[in-house]
């Protein structure tokens, strides 16, 4: 099961490996120190993006990328289709849009912090939870692309074309003409042989 597992997971195409890669990313980056520093009255504190002001922020982003994660896991370990394969690029674009603009939300959040609190500092998981999620929603945005150009190659695909298409592995290759007709045959001579006794 888990070898088989892993063999789908490998078998993925390269965007598709990195999208989830850095959805993978994100998620474990929201549990890693996103501020720290010493608070008010001399207390040395760490939070994380689940911890802080930015809580609500660090796990909306959170769900968003676990959502991500269940579109492509789900199938591959043999459970249920989470989103249809027509609607699954929109959607992944949609959900790692909104997680990077939730990253970049509370980066901005903890920056103002910063500056009111002097003693206070961003710590590097809120830079890798970002850099993960504009990696993640960069490669859906080019899977949704492609997903796009494909509806639009089906629309004006014609059964007459000689080309391969993605449903069809092996290439349509047209059928040859009729062979020529032979050309006409000429009357033939026949001689006639006297025989002489």
């Amino acid at each position: 099961m888990k070898g088989s597992a892993l063999r789908n997971i490998s078998s993925l195409e390269l965007e598709e490996q990195i999208l989830n890669g850095g959805s993978l990313i994100a998620v474990i980056a929201t549990f890693l120190p996103w501020m720290g520093g010493e608070w008010l009255g001399g207390e040395t504190v760490t939070y994380s993006g689940l911890g802080f002001y930015t809580a609500f922020i660090g796990a909306f982003a959170l769900i968003l990328h676990l959502f991500v994660l269940s579109i492509t896991a789900a199938p591959l370990l043999g459970g249920f289709v989470v989103i249809r394969k027509r609607h699954r690029d929109v959607v992944r674009l949609i959900a790692t849009s909104l997680a990077s603009l939730m990253m970049l939300a509370a980066l901005t959040v903890l920056t103002r912090v910063t500056f009111e609190f002097s003693r206070m500092e961003i710590r590097f998981g809120v830079y890798v939870a970002i850099v993960s999620s504009l990696v993640a929603t960069l490669y859906a945005f080019l899977r949704y692309q492609e997903h796009r150009r494909g509806l639009v190659q089906e629309l004006f695909h014609h059964p007459e074309d000689n080309r391969a298409t993605p449903e069809c592995r092996e290439p349509i290759t047209p059928t040859p003409p009729p062979p020529p007709p032979p050309p006409p045959s000429t009357p033939e001579q026949h001689r006639i042989h006297h025989s002489s006794y």
